[in-house]
């Protein structure tokens, strides 16, 4: 069940972050991802609220990702972004 759950949920990002294209706005769907995350909630909202800062940092290098900052197996995604801020 929870590989379905997670399967359902990485999909969904998937199509919600070809909307995002900047740090920031990915960040904001991060973070209303987060909040449905039980316990967990607060420390990925943390979570990604540093990687908003890291994806500026990356992004001003020429690597326009926000890493997803999901926890368990198939975290760590790579979102593009168009625009830095």
């Amino acid at each position: 069940m929870k590989q379905i759950v997670l399967a359902a949920f990485m999909s969904a990002i998937t199509v919600s972050s070809a909307f995002a294209n900047s740090c920031t706005s990915q960040g904001q769907e991060c973070k209303a991802w987060a909040r449905g995350q039980g316990a967990d909630a607060a420390s990925y909202s943390a979570a990604c609220g540093r990687e908003v800062s890291a994806c500026i940092s990356r992004c001003k290098g020429g690597n326009k990702v926000f890493v997803g900052v999901f926890k368990g197996a198939g975290g760590g995604q790579q979102y593009p972004v168009t625009e830095c801020k």
